[in-house]
């Protein structure tokens, strides 16, 4: 059913159904109990909405051992507290005196008092302390009672734990509890100790509703049975019930909970008018008006909420424990500031008249009246009106009539109605206000104060924006206390730097960041703990700007996040992104410095990936950046990186995502290398890729090109044979129908031909650019000046008759051959070596090219240089080596080419001349 159809509902039921019995005072224990939730609002500067959904925590004491301490311990006084219980918790099993086990008592119910996790863990240590004192040391002055259990849940449930861990520790003592009553025959769980178990679940944000009813429903079935020996005194009472409403209370944006923490409200009323021990107070209709408030019900909820404190003031006459108190009425008011906006005007005029009715009563605890109007103020402040501010200011002087003074909540809430529309003279009024409250004695501003007003700053549309929340800043430091900036303003100023135009914004960033990190390292100042989202905020802003001395600042940056994270920040999460954009922005600058730092980035990534960490395992944007930045620098160490990754790649049993570039720049990074294995590793990872699911989405033909690249920089038989039969596989498939097989373009097959042509393959090569020519690739001057290129820079026998092959293959291909492959040629016959007979038909090969060259007019000054090489190499008698150079040397002088290459060969000429010896190489 729809919240408003049970809010309807419950509104017809008669007043008849609420009965209620004169009930003696609450007693002393009771009032322990339920401390926390009668306690009057404090003036602290909190949000009206923190104030009045203060949990309503059942606290009932738990035995008269409790109240032996007052929590007000010198220094001395503590270290001497812990000194002895490490010594009770060390001493040998069954060895402790009475004295010692009277103390462990004593310092279970002191360690229980101290509202925090450690004095939680020290008390069940206690606890079970003594346990195994009485049972494995068999010591019979050890007495163990349900207060020593019962004390330590409370503990719990007071400590500053993690609401799901409160809940497993409490479930655990309760289950112990109950175990050993069955092996022990120790007291067995009370009433108190099922009502712990119930305030442990309203912790959680867990659903844990089929279990509190399951306790009620066995604490019903206990009251009933003659069969069980502690039944009276686990029967429920009034403190189950407000347990069990409390835990429905504690449910957010759930009116269901709501609904039924009013039907346990009415159970309790009929169960109160039967039993004199069961007793019904203001406190159990302020869970239920705070169960209404956060029931997200909206006006309807809100409505509710009233209807019950209307009901709390016409019953108050009669019934002496049912008086509406501050909380009772802040609690009712602010229900209406969850409203929707279409019923915000609807809900300003309801809170109003609910102030109309405070003043108008009399309140026994009027001393804490401000939480009304602070309650009053918020749902102005959240409805919008355009006269907002100005009724608040009409609450502030209301309050003169019942003593009251204006807090620095009031001012809290007139402050974000008069910057809500956010235009000039909003923010004018704004100042004014913040001035007014600076300059009130009373009031003591805090940084949440001064952040609405800078975050209205910040979001107007003016030009001096950044200039005014600068001078705002300022202001805060000024001040001092807690009016210093806090995460807050750190985060909204470096925020809006981020998204300014201003020339120094990434400079101020970096320097507000270090002035946070000064207030909260050196100054202890804990509202300025820094977040993941500012130090990425400002990580981003220098990822971004040219500035030379960002990328030192930005690796700095990233050291204080890690820093922050190993001091016990637990608002900072380190994540891969964070790391990838700092790798990023270093790897833009290749400097061997950058590249030290990348690496020792990436190295730290690995190690906490190989540690567990799921939030920073380097991924494949990583590795891009990463090998991007070592191919520049360091070409070995990118393949070492490269072939590293892919080999965990392959071998890994779950799927690591490598998108298209990433796997382009681990391949890139492959055919820069020089070693063998790099090529090998380099088809591995392409044949891996191919029965992959990524296949149509990660190989390209570009990247194919760079398996046949990374074998082309290995001049050997192996290579050669390794590339034909990659390429080899690949085009058989693709005739066999595998229209969808990646083939390399003509770059590809180009890089293919030097290896081939290196190892004497010239056939082959030959054979290949058949093939390309069939499968529509046609090969252009690269492929030919490739094989040829090959031919050069090995001696060899057959080198000129193989580049003649392949020039004449060009001929027959293209139409033009350009200077660089006749120069090609030329250079591969001058490398020939072996007899006299093979080096002058190398020559002639030589001379034959050199003239097509001049033919063709298609020549240069390294031609003329690489003739004159070819002479040098080729002829075995000076005399003709002269003859053939003069000629060539002559004509070159007339064309104007006399270029270095052919100043070195000459040199080299007059060289031998003279000493006699041929030149070097």
């Amino acid at each position: 059913r729809s919240s408003t159809l049970l809010i309807r509902q419950a509104a017809k039921r008669p007043i008849v159904q609420w009965h209620f019995q004169h009930q003696h005072p609450v007693s002393h224990l009771r009032d322990h109990y339920f401390a926390s939730a009668t306690e009057p609002i404090q003036s602290r500067t909190r949000t009206i909405s923190e104030q009045i959904e203060e949990e309503h925590v059942p606290n009932r004491g738990c035995n008269s051992e409790a109240s032996i301490y007052t929590p007000t311990t010198t220094n001395n006084e503590e270290r001497s507290l812990h000194s002895t219980i490490h010594y009770v918790l060390t001493r040998d099993v069954g060895r402790l005196s009475k004295v010692n086990i009277q103390k462990a008592r004593s310092f279970l119910s002191i360690t229980s008092r101290w509202k925090n996790e450690k004095g939680a863990v020290l008390s069940e240590q206690l606890l079970e302390r003594l346990f195994e004192e009485r049972y494995t040391g068999e010591n019979l002055n050890v007495l163990i009672d349900s207060d020593m259990y019962n004390i330590c849940m409370d503990a719990w449930n007071k400590s500053n734990a993690d609401g799901q861990q409160i809940v497993n520790r409490v479930e655990s003592i309760f289950h112990r509890m109950e175990q050993r009553y069955i092996d022990h025959q120790e007291t067995p769980p009370d009433n108190i100790s099922y009502n712990c178990l119930i305030n442990a679940y309203s912790k959680s944000d867990e659903d844990s509703a089929v279990k509190v009813e399951a306790i009620l429903e066995k604490m019903n079935s206990f009251a009933f049975d003659s069969n069980v020996e502690a039944a009276s005194s686990i029967s429920p009472d009034e403190s189950t019930y407000n347990s069990m409403m409390n835990y429905y209370a504690s449910r957010t944006n759930d009116h269901l909970s709501a609904q039924r923490a009013e039907d346990l409200l009415l159970e309790l009323s009929g169960l109160s008018q039967h039993d004199s021990s069961i007793q019904i107070d203001s406190t159990s209709f302020n869970i239920v008006l705070k169960a209404w408030s956060n029931s997200g019900g909206g006006i309807d909820g809100a409505k509710r909420a009233e209807e019950l404190l209307r009901m709390m003031l016409k019953l108050r006459n009669n019934h002496a424990n049912i008086q509406p108190t501050t909380l009772s009425f802040s609690t009712a008011i602010n229900a209406y500031s969850k409203v929707a906006p279409d019923d915000s005007a609807t809900a300003v005029k309801r809170a109003l008249a609910l102030l109309d009715e405070l003043e108008g009563s009399f309140i026994a605890d009027s001393k804490n009246i401000n939480a009304c109007y602070n309650a009053a103020a918020n749902v102005i402040a959240k409805s919008g009106a355009p006269n907002s501010s100005e009724l608040i200011i009409d609450l502030m002087n209301r309050m003169k009539n019942v003593d009251a003074v204006p807090d620095g909540i009031m001012y809290t809430s007139c402050l974000e109605a008069c910057v809500r529309s956010g235009d000039n003279d909003a923010i004018d009024r704004g100042k004014r206000m913040l001035e007014k409250m600076i300059n009130e004695p009373r009031c003591i501003p805090t940084s949440a104060n001064f952040n609405i007003l800078l975050n209205a700053i910040l979001k107007s549309k003016s030009e001096q924006n950044l200039e005014e929340a600068e001078k705002l800043i300022t202001q805060m430091q000024q001040i001092g206390g807690d009016a210093r900036p806090d995460s807050a303003s750190f985060n909204m100023f470096i925020s809006a730097l981020s998204r300014s135009n201003d020339p120094d914004a990434v400079k101020k960033a970096v320097d507000y960041l270090r002035s946070m990190l000064r207030l909260y390292t050196n100054d202890g100042y804990e509202k300025a703990k820094p977040d993941s989202f500012i130090f990425n905020c400002v990580i981003n802003m220098l990822a971004r700007t040219k500035q030379e001395w960002a990328d030192e600042v930005i690796q700095r940056t990233l050291s204080a996040m890690e820093a922050q994270e190993r001091n016990g920040n637990t608002s900072i999460l380190l994540d891969t992104i964070t790391y990838n954009v700092v790798i990023g922005k270093l790897a833009k600058s290749a400097t061997i410095s950058n590249a030290k730092k990348v690496m020792k980035l990436l190295a730290t990534m690995e190690a906490r990936a190989e540690s567990g960490s799921k939030a920073v395992v380097p991924d494949i944007i990583t590795y891009t950046n990463v090998l991007r930045l070592q191919c520049k620098v360091n070409p070995q160490r990118a393949a070492s990186v490269a072939s590293s990754y892919l080999k965990r790649a392959m071998s890994s049993d779950d799927e690591i995502f490598i998108d298209q570039v990433g796997f382009h720049t681990l391949l890139h990074a492959l055919s820069k290398s020089n070693k063998f294995e790099d090529a090998v590793m380099a088809r591995k990872a392409w044949e891996w890729m191919e029965k992959s699911n990524r296949v149509n989405v990660v190989l390209t033909s570009e990247s194919c090109n760079l398996v046949t690249i990374a074998y082309s920089k290995n001049k050997t038989e192996e290579a050669g044979e390794e590339v034909l039969s990659f390429l080899s596989d690949r085009i058989h498939r693709y005739r066999k129908g595998g229209k969808e097989t990646v083939l390399p373009t003509k770059a590809g097959f180009s890089a293919a031909f030097i290896p081939l042509c290196a190892t004497n393959r010239t056939t082959d090569a030959i054979s290949l650019l058949k093939i390309m020519k069939a499968l529509n690739i046609e090969p252009d001057v690269g492929c030919y000046i490739s094989m040829l290129s090959a031919l050069a820079g090995r001696r060899t026998t057959n080198g000129a008759v193989h580049a003649q092959k392949v020039f004449y293959q060009m001929k027959e291909d293209l139409e033009d051959v350009p200077t660089a492959a006749f120069n090609a040629a030329i250079n591969a016959c001058a490398w020939v070596s072996g007899n006299p007979t093979v080096q002058r038909k190398a020559l002639g090969i030589a001379f034959e090219l050199f003239h097509q060259a001049r033919k063709e007019n298609s020549y240069d000054s390294v031609t003329f240089g690489l003739m004159i090489k070819a002479c040098m190499h080729l002829s075995n008698d000076d005399n003709e080596r002269m003859k053939l150079i003069q000629p060539v040397f002559e004509l070159c002088s007339k064309k104007g080419l006399v270029g270095s290459m052919v100043e070195r060969e000459m040199r080299h000429l007059a060289s031998r001349i003279i000493t006699g010896k041929p030149p070097p190489g």
